[in-house]
């Protein structure tokens, strides 16, 4: 009698995969808890971070399934994978609901055009998104004259990085008439330059920056390290840390001073590393977590690794955010909808 009211005993290849799905548990718990104490100041934890979106992607539906097999101990190592990817990815479900959303009153898209491709991606996203203020990453002196040519953008600020010799910068271009421009100070050393710009939103001050924190050089030879500017994988992620804590001041001050504030470009981080926390710690709003309704892996092939290209604010409504076509760059933009806030 005992023997019939015991439950069937499971096939081996369930046994196993139930198994793995336990180890792959314990595994992403203990990654997730090495970046929680190391955070980016490891290559490994930086690295773990950036692509925690496809390590914590199995876990919600591993922990589903291994319920509903009464798996209690394989839903136990799981189960922290599984709320961290929900907490990371869930707004995006919850953005897809319909909601009462303001007119926007300003279009920006951010676009890290890779140095040595063709500006074709750009013209796309011109003709198909027309942005009135276009944030941008790795232009050069060689993209630099065709920037400026840009009928529809007749004000335009380049920094020093887009200069002959000067590598890469970062650009603004707008339809909105630039009234001031000014180089950020206190950078850490190492780090690319970048302008502070002051655009006049029909009357309306907004302070703007296109930043590009440094490029990280993950599983690179000694002999690239050497030339990469930033230095190693772990020195590159310890130098992003500072930049954004130097753009958190700076945001910081101006929100305190009443200034609405748009930051947006390639931060060679996503959401689980560190340097986003700092912007938003400052009171920045990231736009795509707010309103976005897709992971938006910016930069990769295919689906794309990371998403590490945003479009943050302060004083602005998010409305819409999206992920556009790559094209030749290695990154995608990110194209949003911005509105005042009413009164």
């Amino acid at each position: 009698m005992l023997r019939r009211l015991a439950p069937p005993a499971r096939p081996r290849w369930l046994r196993w995969a139930l198994g793995l799905a336990l180890a792959y548990g314990v595994l992403a718990t203990l990654v997730l808890l090495a970046v929680a104490v190391l955070r980016d100041r490891t290559a490994l934890t930086y690295s773990a971070a950036l692509a925690s979106f496809w390590l914590l992607l199995p876990a919600p539906a591993l922990a589903v399934v291994a319920a509903a097999l009464r798996s209690w101990r394989t839903v136990a190592a799981v189960a922290v994978p599984a709320v961290v990817c929900a907490v990371l990815q869930g707004p995006y479900l919850l953005n897809r609901l319909p909601g009462g959303e303001p007119e926007p009153d300003l279009r920006v898209a951010a676009y890290n055009l890779t140095q040595t491709a063709p500006l074709d991606g750009l013209y796309d996203l011109i003709a198909r998104e027309q942005p009135d203020v276009l944030l941008l990453q790795e232009v050069t002196h060689r993209s630099r004259p065709a920037l400026e040519q840009l009928p529809a953008y007749p004000y335009a600020s380049f920094g020093p990085g887009t200069d002959p010799g000067g590598g890469d910068g970062d650009a603004v271009l707008s339809r909105l008439p630039i009234t001031g421009v000014q180089p950020v100070t206190g950078l850490p050393e190492r780090a690319r330059p970048a302008d502070l710009v002051t655009l006049d939103v029909d009357g309306r001050e907004l302070a703007v920056l296109s930043v590009h924190l440094a490029s990280p050089c993950i599983g690179c030879l000694p002999e690239k390290q050497a030339v990469n500017p930033a230095g190693g994988t772990g020195q590159a992620a310890r130098l992003r840390v500072a930049e954004a804590r130097r753009y958190a001041e700076i945001a910081a001050g101006l929100i305190a001073g009443g200034t609405p504030v748009l930051l947006g470009g390639d931060l060679n981080s996503a959401p689980l590393n560190q340097p986003l926390g700092e912007l938003q710690d400052a009171g920045l709003v990231d736009v795509h977590r707010a309103v976005g309704t897709w992971p938006a892996l910016t930069r990769g092939p295919g689906p794309g690794v990371a998403r590490v290209d945003v479009v943050l604010v302060s004083g602005l409504e998010p409305v819409r955010s999206v992920e556009g076509a790559a094209g030749p760059s290695t990154h995608s933009p990110m194209v949003v909808d911005l509105a005042w806030p009413e009164g």
